[in-house]
């Protein structure tokens, strides 16, 4: 669901997405593999994936730019934007545990420096210190409920490519690159999954008070 502005709640994450009525969109960077069996099938599977392992997915395209590299590094070359219902959503996360690092949970929820989109540093997206950005991380029975759950995928890696090459151009000309393409780029707002109070506390969405 939308929020208005007066509606972040200060000391709290702020979970940034594109959405619409019927779902919300996360992108994941894979191999040509794993990428051209769940663009023809509108699924993920086929014989390199794998439920078991851990599977990261992340509603912020700056942050998947960061992470792939442009999705231009190896076994991450294609850059997949994926929708979610709304529910399904809201069924993963009440059973993730809000951690960095490893071990003991199905489900975890990270929150790390968010990316500018629209600038650059070096060679990849502006940290922005003072935002985070939310990664889902789902294995075992959340990675196979996550695939069940999917509604459709698409390939974002030449959108991925069009924005490396206005963040490799001159500082002075990036946000000129930019506004060229700005029409195909993901509009991200503030979302409040629909979960209870307690878990949206737990993720560090509400605040503790809020009960």
């Amino acid at each position: 669901m939308a929020l208005e502005a007066s509606q972040i709640y200060p000391g709290c994450e702020t979970f940034s997405a594109e959405f619409d009525d019927d779902g919300v969109y996360f992108y994941q960077a894979y191999n040509s593999e794993i990428a051209d069996y769940a663009i023809e099938h509108q699924k993920l599977g086929g014989a390199n994936y794998n439920t078991e392992r851990m599977t990261w997915i992340k509603p912020s395209f700056a942050w998947v730019l960061f992470r792939s590299g442009y999705g231009k590094k190896h076994n991450q070359n294609r850059v997949l934007k994926i929708k979610l219902s709304h529910e399904s959503v809201a069924t993963l996360l009440s059973q993730c545990k809000c951690k960095h690092g490893g071990g003991g949970s199905l489900g975890r929820v990270q929150w790390d420096p968010a990316r500018d989109l629209w600038t650059s540093e070096g060679r990849e997206p502006r940290k922005i210190t003072r935002q985070k950005a939310i990664q889902i991380g789902l294995k075992g029975r959340l990675n196979k409920l996550y695939v069940e759950s999917i509604l459709s995928i698409d390939d974002a890696t030449l959108l991925c490519h069009r924005v490396h090459d206005a963040h490799s151009r001159k500082s002075v000309e990036v946000k000129e690159e930019m506004e060229k393409i700005k029409s195909d780029l993901p509009i991200e707002r503030t979302y409040l999954p629909k979960c209870s109070p307690v878990n949206l506390m737990k993720l560090k969405l509400l605040p503790m008070e809020s009960l």
